[in-house]
Order: C-alpha cells, then structure tokens, then sequence
C-alpha cells in the first residue's frame, strides 16, 4: 500500500482508482493531487490492482492534445471532419463528416448506408441544413454528371454573355 502524504497507510479502492483513471481519464499525478498522495504511490496501486496504464500517445490524444482545435478538422479533399468516436459513421481515426452530423440532426434519422450527402451549392464547407441533400448513391452517381453538364452550359452562356458585352463596348467607344 502506497502511503499518503504525512499519514498512515491509504485505503486503495480498485473501483474508485478505475475510474479516476479509466472512466475520467485523469493522468496518475492528477489523481495523486486529488487523493493526497504521490505519483509513484498511484502507479503502485495501479499496479497492484493490474491497471494497465496509457501510452504517451494514448494520454495526450483527443483534448489532451497540445493541438487540439475542438476535433474538427479539413481534409485533403476539402471536407471537414469532427472527432466523433461512438458515431455510427466514425472511419479509422474516430472521424465523421461534419455535413453528415448537421443533415442528421437537421432531419431527426441517421443516415443509410446507401446515401450520401450532397452540398447543393458544391461549396464542401457550407454545411447549413438547407445546403445539403441526401441521395441515395446510384441516385447521386446520375445526377452529379447532369449538373456538372448544367454547370459547363451555364459557364459557356456567361463567357458568351461576356464576349457580346466585350463587342458592344467596343462598337460603342468607336463612335
């Protein structure tokens, strides 16, 4: 037994150092502070009780990152994902898309296997409720080539637009 601070032996209770530790994840140090006793005597315990203890990267993970930004962060195509360990969509590194999260809770269901979100406007941030749109994935793999089609339409519409501007500007400034 590991002894407190300027007293007789202390009292470990497995449950109570459980979850301190486990439950609350307070480093062995904060529990020494809590309880009154030394690092090295919770380490003790610990192992005593065959608590096994976290990696440096275990400890430092999530808010305890010297760089934690709220769990949110862009991807390299452009999305944003938050931190989300128990979500039903969380990938490898404990992530969801952060539109999934709004369009879920915007329409009070998760979303299926089989449907994808699509930010109407195509501005992958933009994640407001009425920006997004879920699609069933055979249904999105049909439609995403019709609006890429409408988009080159209207772009070469603008440049016409543009060009007839361009060529009256010029007959204008020749009178």
């Amino acid at each position: 037994m590991a002894r407190p601070i300027g007293s007789k032996n202390y009292g470990w209770d497995k449950a109570e150092l459980e979850r301190m530790y486990i439950t609350e994840g307070l480093s062995s140090i904060q529990i020494a502070k809590v309880l009154g006793v030394t690092g090295t005597a919770v380490r003790q315990a610990m192992e005593k009780f065959g608590l096994k203890r976290r990696t440096l990267s275990q400890a430092l993970s999530g808010e305890k990152h010297y760089a934690w930004q709220g769990g949110k962060t862009k991807t390299s195509t452009g999305y944003i994902e938050v931190y989300m360990p128990e979500h039903h969509r969380a990938n490898k590194r404990k992530r969801v898309y952060e539109h999934i999260l709004i369009w879920e809770e915007a329409n009070g269901r998760r979303l299926r296997k089989d449907e994808v979100i699509h930010h109407l406007n195509g501005i992958k941030t933009d994640n407001s409720p009425l920006n997004l749109l879920a699609l069933r994935n055979e249904k999105h793999r049909r439609w995403i080539p019709a609006l890429q089609k409408r988009i080159r339409d209207l772009e070469n519409e603008l440049k016409n637009c543009c060009q007839s501007v361009m060529n009256f500007d010029t007959l204008e400034r020749r009178r």
